[in-house]
């Protein structure tokens, strides 16, 4: 009898334990096909636990910065699900806010190998970091055509600028080699590879207490910078720009040649078509190398899905539960059919898209580049470099100074 009334108070705790609300703080959903990214979460989420609510919470995206999360957390109403670009969530993939996820998600053997290494701190995994796309520099064929040059395979520096004079030559003013904004942070990751394709990094070895931007020839960058306004190879004023306008210039065809995501392309054709405009030929191809540079390593962008910790095990594990189904080979395979993505368990269907092809195959040959992503202080220091180089494209400070100054300020934001 005894037994048969800690079964049923068993039973009841659990039953009252799991009518949960939690509440996601995400970017953005995505339609997959009749249904949404979400809807399907949310399905196979209460078979688990019927009783379940999910309140969803659309971060504000204007500024490019963490304000939505950083207010929640300060107002005392932090979400449970925190799902974000690691622009911003590496902020918070922290012990002092993260759940370990060890012992929560059931599938962490589905992960390709070294995946998770990065999520990992003393041996505690503090995010499932999502599906992802690497960037490269995508080629508009139909101005290339217009202007009768052919990019050459592995090209240069010197190879870019050609380009761009005869883009100037042609368009006068109304296309432009590349793209280029300084507006706010918005989007700096579609610039920072100059830094790579000149030779430079950020960090070595891991260590992210103190850049070598600068010590690595970052000033060669600027100087490029620099080179693309005075010659008028990006479009004017391009310091008071953000990267919307970037977008905006992309889709109607206005760049020749600038750095975008293969998965990028579809939803940005969409809007160009909305406005009574074609799309374009295009195809990805690599930075092009500067002086000494035998290959340039590109920028690869995943989000990631942090579950805050509380005090109640069972809260702890539908939000968990929650990031599991989130990231599931069922929703990373239709990623991949409908938005081009770049999987990053060893159990899902494999791309077939021809662009992101392009782009894996450039990776493959030239790697990743370590920006610091996945360090904590990589959301503050993204701050740091628009309004130096607000200066650099307006000739207010030399490159070497500015990007003396860049380095100086990312290492000086501490732990």
């Amino acid at each position: 009898m005894k037994k048969m009334f800690l079964i049923f108070l068993l039973a009841s705790l659990v039953m009252l334990g799991f009518s949960q609300e939690i509440t996601v703080l995400h970017s953005g959903d995505t339609v997959l096909g009749d249904t949404t990214m979400f809807t399907i979460v949310v399905k196979n989420l209460t078979k688990d636990f019927p009783d379940v609510k999910v309140n969803f919470l659309k971060i504000d995206l204007s500024d490019g910065s963490s304000l939505s999360m950083d207010a929640q957390l300060a107002a005392g109403t932090a979400p449970n699900i925190y799902l974000d670009t690691m622009v911003r969530a590496s902020k918070y993939i922290v012990p002092e806010f993260a759940l370990p996820l060890n012992s929560y998600i059931r599938d962490l053997d589905k992960y390709n190998k070294g995946v998770l290494e990065p999520y990992t701190f003393n041996k505690k995994l503090l995010a499932l970091p999502q599906f992802g796309g690497a960037q490269a520099i995508c080629i508009n064929l139909d101005i290339m055509n217009e202007i009768g040059y052919t990019v050459p395979d592995n090209w240069t520096v010197d190879d870019f600028l050609k380009m761009a004079e005869l883009v100037k030559q042609k368009y006068q003013g109304k296309k432009w080699a590349t793209g280029m904004f300084a507006a706010n942070q918005s989007g700096d990751y579609l610039l920072h590879n100059w830094f790579s394709a000149f030779g430079a990094e950020y960090y070595k070895g891991g260590d992210y207490n103190r850049s070598v931007i600068a010590k690595t020839g970052g000033a060669k960058a600027y100087e490029f910078y620099q080179k693309l306004v005075k010659n008028e190879y990006v479009p004017p004023n391009c310091s008071t720009l953000t990267d919307d306008d970037y977008a905006m210039q992309w889709y109607k065809g206005q760049l020749a040649a600038t750095a975008f995501f293969p998965n990028w392309t579809e939803p940005y054709f969409k809007t160009a078509e909305a406005e009574g405009l074609k799309r374009f030929n295009y195809k990805f191809v690599p930075f092009p190398r500067g002086p000494g540079v035998k290959s340039v390593p590109t920028y690869f962008s995943n989000a990631a899905i942090v579950v805050h910790k509380t005090n109640n095990r069972e809260v702890n594990q539908v939000a968990a539960r929650f990031a599991e189904y989130l990231n599931s080979a069922e929703i990373q395979s239709l990623q991949i059919k409908v938005g081009n993505v770049i999987p990053n368990r060893m159990d899902t269907i494999e791309p077939t898209d021809i662009y992101s092809n392009q782009v894996m195959s450039i990776v493959k040959k030239n790697g990743i580049y370590d920006a610091g992503l996945t360090d904590p202080r990589f959301t503050e220091r993204r701050a740091l470099q628009f309004p130096i180089l607000q200066k650099v494209l307006t000739f207010k400070i030399t490159p070497e100074d500015a990007i003396k100054q860049y380095e100086n300020a990312l290492s000086a934001v501490k732990k």
